[in-house]
């Protein structure tokens, strides 16, 4: 689902609500696990995942539209900078006409993010993102889909639902939402009246292999128990909403004298 201007203006001005209006802490399910760089500090965060332990982390392979990321042993180094802007829910960018209403049906309360490369703690304007668009999908195929870096803001594919089902817990799935707009399915003879249309978006996560690579996978959850490999942390910072919202409204700022400080 491609994101029109007024999306990119209704992130920004979510950017700013959440900042106003959550307190501190609120949103800590994921918890920090702090800059892998001193630059970066409290404000920057290294996602892990479960099944590799935190001494793995989410790692840039580039610094440009389309560069690979990965888990990798972490260090010092920037390329495992990362901030976390909150979007909202998600009930309100279906709303907004950003996502398809098929996610209200269960994910309706749940927090959007987008996950920033950051080195040094210098904004890239680069998420982790879904690199392709929702297509039909065959039922007898479970598609493992790329992720890498691209624009923040302009598809619904930066966009990442942390489960409303274990936000509170420390570690949590993330839906991502983009592809969540891909909800009819054909059989295998491909027939029109063959089509089925589900009445609720499918979740394909992030998800990790056992070298570190990343890619989205169906949810393999079972007895309400989320994978290890497809179980986060760090994936929120209280710290990061405040932040983001400061720094996108000295942006609307310098476009737009009207709003004020």
């Amino acid at each position: 689902m491609v994101m029109s201007k007024m999306t990119r203006v209704y992130l920004a001005v979510v950017a700013v609500i959440v900042a106003a209006a959550v307190p501190a802490g609120l949103l800590s399910a994921g918890g920090s696990a702090g800059a892998s760089t001193t630059v970066c500090g409290d404000e920057c965060t290294s996602p892990s995942v479960q099944s590799l332990g935190t001494g793995y982390v989410l790692t840039a392979q580039g610094s440009s539209a389309g560069s690979s990321v990965k888990l990798s042993t972490s260090t010092t180094s920037e390329t495992t900078d990362w901030t976390i802007m909150s979007e909202g829910y998600v009930y309100n960018a279906v709303n907004a006409g950003v996502l398809s209403s098929k996610l209200n049906m269960q994910q309706t309360n749940a927090d959007l993010i987008e996950m920033e490369y950051a080195p040094d703690g210098v904004p890239s304007d680069l998420c982790v993102a879904n690199t392709a668009a929702p297509t039909n999908l065959d039922t007898f195929e479970n598609p493992t889909l790329a992720v890498a870096l691209e624009p923040c803001g302009v598809t619904a594919q930066s966009l990442w639902i942390i489960d409303e089902n274990c936000e509170l817990d420390t570690y949590c799935d993330l839906i991502n939402a983009g592809y969540e707009g891909s909800y009819s399915y054909l059989a295998s003879t491909s027939n029109a009246e063959d089509e089925i249309t589900s009445p609720f978006a499918e979740p394909e996560v992030l998800t990790a292999s056992s070298s570190g690579a990343l890619s989205l996978a169906p949810l393999a959850e079972i007895g309400g128990n989320v994978p290890a490999s497809q179980a986060w942390t760090a994936y929120t910072d209280p710290d990061q909403s405040a932040l983001r919202a400061a720094i996108r409204k000295l942006g609307l700022k310098a476009k737009n004298p009207l709003i004020s400080s």
